[in-house]
């Protein structure tokens, strides 16, 4: 009697352990049957990404989108290494990144983008809403440091820029034919800077279209406004258009979503976040 109760114990611990197993096997069934795609990369691009991220997802349950930032540069290493399967830029590679990585990036453009120059509000309602190029540069490189000097007040000027990494400080360095500032703040995001210029009188710094509001008001740059008219005409200076890499050609779930980007529905998206759309 005793040795058929030890056999019908074992007998329900092997029975439990099993059901223990199975549930595990068919709960890791269910993460196996669902296809994650990683994005990293550009702050610019980033609202855009989240956005179409939330709605892909909505529509498919065998596939889910997960999205960072983290600058262009981070975006373009992070396909490289195979640490993302997304890049987000919001400028073109660079010869020097094909050189370390290899010619392995191929390009979706996914939107039109312009940097615009934001300022304080005070400032731009002291009668400080048009600039220069030239002007521009002298501000970030340190030789025009009042807004007196451009027609403002007789305060210094609080200049912030982006931090290394990001697409749209290559953008308007390029542009405004700089190698190194004299900028008082880097900041890491778009988000950021615009949060240092909002929250001052007297700041000064650049932003993706998407991130000008009343409260940091966008300046013309030689007498034009940064908006999606004259992006697509080119007749605003500091323009450039935004990315989405990846590590050779897109296939399956990936191919499926950057679809769906550059689609009617993405390119919604796009004009919804303040972008110009492809399309």
């Amino acid at each position: 009697m005793k040795e058929r109760q030890k056999k019908f114990g074992k007998a329900i611990v092997v029975l439990t352990v099993g059901m223990a197993l199975c549930a595990v096997f068919l709960g890791g069934c269910t993460e196996q049957g669902t296809t994650t795609i990683t994005i990293k990369g550009s702050s610019t691009v980033l609202p855009i990404a989240e956005r179409c991220a939330e709605e892909f997802n909505a529509a498919h349950n065998d596939i889910k989108v997960t999205v960072a930032g983290g600058g262009s540069g981070l975006g373009i290493k992070s396909v490289a290494n195979g640490e993302a399967d997304i890049g987000d830029a919001s400028r073109e590679v660079k010869q020097s990144e094909i050189e370390q990585y290899g010619d392995i990036f191929v390009d979706h453009k996914i939107a039109l983008d312009g940097v615009a120059v934001i300022v304080s509000k005070a400032i731009y309602d002291a009668g400080v809403t048009d600039i220069t190029l030239d002007q521009i540069k002298g501000i970030y490189d340190g030789s025009i440091s009042n807004w007196q000097e451009l027609g403002g007040p007789d305060e210094e000027i609080f200049v912030n820029e982006r931090e290394e990494g990001s697409g749209t400080r290559d953008t308007f360095m390029d542009i405004v034919d700089l190698d190194e500032t004299a900028a008082d703040k880097a900041n890491s995001a778009n988000s950021q800077v615009k949060q240092a210029v909002s929250g001052s009188d007297v700041a000064i710094g650049y932003v993706g279209l998407g991130y000008v509001s009343d409260e940091t008001p966008a300046l013309k740059i030689d007498g034009v406004y940064p908006s999606a008219a004259t992006i697509e005409d080119e007749s605003y200076p500091i323009s450039r258009s935004l990315h989405m890499y990846t590590n050779g050609e897109p296939t399956d779930a990936v191919e499926e979503f950057l679809n769906f980007v550059m689609g009617s529905e993405g390119q919604a998206i796009v004009e919804e976040e303040g972008f110009i759309s492809i399309l």
